[in-house]
């Protein structure tokens, strides 16, 4: 039984700090994802049931998730996201092939891994996008931890890189009139100084929920490109080996699963991943 208010329970965060539980974050949340107010409301209080002081959100998180996957499955892989964006280590590559997806969505003609020689050395960029107006080189930090941030020294290292290479781009008549921006896009968050950093020496910085109406996340969600760890039907093993396939995002692997490709799947969770697919791209 309840022994006191939902809202004086202090939670544990990612970061180790403690705050108080808000009820109406879980909620935007769960509607934010698609879920009905009454669904929301019931899921709340089936949390309210198991809060206590001390409870990790990620366990709140869990149960919100579970309980949400009964009644609605799209809007349960919407509510997954971080967790699923998270599942995309620990190496960080497919978290690079995860961020060139978003910007070709964006009709950028995209390459990962490119070495481009700069005024002093050559750089190894994570991915590279270019349009006809201009080019973006893009610079990934991938933490295997939620509650990690990235600092300032990360801009600061990377506006050296640019420094470099808009050097030489000075000398090159193709380069020299072209637009170029450096950006860096993190799973988790940067801190308030790496913030600043980005704004006053000219950097775009994306991390999941900066900037504000244009994060990480409203990238995913606007463009309803959503990797393939946000699926339930498979398991994490299963995961593993298709990404190991290089296919990183939901829309390419049910491209797969209807032309019966060879997956490393087991039959049962193929055929539920298959029914889940159809259920999220084509609704």
């Amino acid at each position: 039984m309840q022994t006191k208010p939902i809202s004086d329970y202090l939670i544990q965060k990612a970061s180790g700090e403690t705050v108080y539980f808000d009820s109406n974050k879980l909620i935007e949340s769960l509607v934010r994802s698609g879920a009905n107010e009454a669904v929301a409301q019931q899921i709340l209080q089936a949390v309210g049931v198991e809060l206590h002081d001390g409870m990790l959100t990620s366990k709140i998180y869990t149960k919100a998730y579970e309980i949400l996957q009964r009644h609605e499955r799209k809007s349960a892989v919407n509510y997954r996201l971080k967790q699923a964006v998270h599942q995309l280590g620990p190496s960080g590559y497919p978290f690079e092939h995860f961020v060139s997806e978003l910007f070709k969505a964006r009709g950028f003609d995209v390459e990962v891994g490119k070495l481009i020689k700069g005024y002093s050395v050559t750089h190894e960029l994570d991915v590279v996008a270019k349009n006809k107006h201009k080019e973006i080189y893009v610079e990934c930090k991938f933490h295997n931890y939620q509650g990690t941030k990235s600092n300032v020294k990360v801009p600061m290292y990377i506006r050296s890189r640019f420094d470099d290479l808009k050097r030489r781009w000075a000398m090159d008549p193709e380069k020299k009139n072209k637009i170029t921006e450096g950006w860096i896009v993190t799973n988790t968050r940067f801190t308030t100084d790496a913030e600043k950093f980005g704004q006053d020496y000219g950097l775009n910085l994306l991390a999941w929920d900066y900037p504000k109406k244009s994060s990480l996340k409203d990238w995913i969600e606007i463009e309803n490109l959503h990797p393939i760890t946000c699926l339930s039907s498979i398991t994490r093993k299963e995961k593993k080996a298709i990404l190991g396939k290089g296919i990183v995002m939901c829309n390419d692997l049910y491209k797969q699963v209807l032309s019966n490709e060879d997956l490393p799947i087991k039959p049962r969770n193929l055929r539920a991943c298959k029914r889940e697919l159809r259920d999220f791209i084509e609704d």
